[in-house]
Protein backbone atom coordinates (compact mmCIF):
# COMPACT_ATOMS: atom_id res chain seq x y z
CA UNK A 1 0.00 0.00 0.00
CA UNK A 2 2.75 2.49 0.91
CA UNK A 3 4.67 1.83 -2.27
CA UNK A 4 1.58 2.40 -4.40
CA UNK A 5 1.03 5.82 -2.81
CA UNK A 6 4.69 6.75 -2.26
CA UNK A 7 6.88 4.83 -4.75
CA UNK A 8 10.14 6.15 -3.25
CA UNK A 9 9.24 5.39 0.38
CA UNK A 10 11.87 3.71 2.59
CA UNK A 11 10.48 1.47 5.33
CA UNK A 12 12.34 0.41 8.48
CA UNK A 13 11.01 -2.27 10.82
CA UNK A 14 11.54 -1.87 14.56
CA UNK A 15 11.26 -5.56 15.33
CA UNK A 16 12.93 -8.03 17.68
CA UNK A 17 10.96 -11.13 16.68
CA UNK A 18 13.55 -12.33 14.18
CA UNK A 19 10.84 -12.90 11.57
CA UNK A 20 12.80 -14.26 8.59
CA UNK A 21 10.70 -12.67 5.83
CA UNK A 22 10.38 -9.19 7.33
CA UNK A 23 12.64 -7.58 4.71
CA UNK A 24 11.61 -9.72 1.75
CA UNK A 25 9.31 -8.29 -0.92
CA UNK A 26 5.59 -9.02 -0.58
CA UNK A 27 5.46 -10.91 -3.93
CA UNK A 28 8.04 -13.33 -2.43
CA UNK A 29 5.86 -13.90 0.64
CA UNK A 30 7.64 -11.33 2.77
CA UNK A 31 6.36 -8.40 4.78
CA UNK A 32 8.06 -5.90 2.48
CA UNK A 33 10.19 -3.71 4.77
CA UNK A 34 13.37 -2.28 3.27
CA UNK A 35 15.44 -2.42 6.47
CA UNK A 36 15.35 -3.90 9.96
CA UNK A 37 16.74 -1.99 12.95
CA UNK A 38 19.73 -3.75 14.52
CA UNK A 39 18.27 -3.36 17.97
CA UNK A 40 21.03 -5.18 19.89
CA UNK A 41 23.59 -2.54 18.87
CA UNK A 42 22.52 0.35 21.15
CA UNK A 43 22.18 -2.04 24.11
CA UNK A 44 25.73 -3.24 23.45
CA UNK A 45 27.17 0.30 23.55
CA UNK A 46 25.39 1.13 26.81
CA UNK A 47 26.51 -2.17 28.38
CA UNK A 48 30.11 -1.56 27.33
CA UNK A 49 30.11 1.94 28.81
CA UNK A 50 28.42 0.82 32.04
CA UNK A 51 30.42 -2.32 32.74
CA UNK A 52 33.94 -1.90 31.38
CA UNK A 53 36.66 0.50 30.37
CA UNK A 54 37.48 0.85 26.70
CA UNK A 55 40.70 -1.16 27.17
CA UNK A 56 38.56 -4.11 28.33
CA UNK A 57 36.27 -4.14 25.31
CA UNK A 58 36.31 -7.42 23.41
CA UNK A 59 36.58 -6.55 19.73
CA UNK A 60 35.30 -9.97 18.68
CA UNK A 61 32.11 -9.47 20.68
CA UNK A 62 31.61 -5.99 19.22
CA UNK A 63 32.13 -7.26 15.67
CA UNK A 64 29.72 -10.14 16.34
CA UNK A 65 26.98 -7.79 17.55
CA UNK A 66 27.49 -5.42 14.61
CA UNK A 67 27.37 -8.23 12.03
CA UNK A 68 24.89 -10.66 13.63
CA UNK A 69 22.10 -10.60 11.05
CA UNK A 70 20.81 -12.67 8.18
CA UNK A 71 23.03 -12.79 5.13
CA UNK A 72 22.03 -10.04 2.70
CA UNK A 73 19.31 -8.67 5.01
CA UNK A 74 19.49 -4.86 5.00
CA UNK A 75 19.71 -3.40 8.48
CA UNK A 76 20.24 -0.07 10.22
CA UNK A 77 22.75 0.03 13.07
CA UNK A 78 22.41 2.94 15.46
CA UNK A 79 24.08 4.08 18.66
CA UNK A 80 21.17 4.89 20.97
CA UNK A 81 17.43 5.16 20.98
CA UNK A 82 14.58 6.69 22.90
CA UNK A 83 14.19 3.37 24.70
CA UNK A 84 17.19 4.03 26.95
CA UNK A 85 15.89 7.46 27.94
CA UNK A 86 12.37 6.13 28.58
CA UNK A 87 13.62 3.66 31.18
CA UNK A 88 15.65 6.34 32.95
CA UNK A 89 19.07 5.48 31.55
CA UNK A 90 21.70 8.03 30.55
CA UNK A 91 22.29 9.04 26.95
CA UNK A 92 25.57 8.01 25.34
CA UNK A 93 26.81 11.58 25.68
CA UNK A 94 26.24 11.43 29.44
CA UNK A 95 27.91 8.01 29.71
CA UNK A 96 30.94 9.38 27.86
CA UNK A 97 31.19 12.86 29.44
CA UNK A 98 29.03 12.60 32.57
CA UNK A 99 29.57 15.50 34.96
CA UNK A 100 32.28 17.00 32.71
CA UNK A 101 29.52 17.90 30.26
CA UNK A 102 27.91 20.24 32.79
CA UNK A 103 30.99 22.35 33.55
Amino acid sequence: MLRETYPDVVTIAEDVSGMPTLCRPVPEGGVGFDYRLSMAVPDMWIKLLKESTDTEWEMGAIVHTLTNRRHMEPSVAYAESHDQALVGDKTLAFWLMDKEMCR
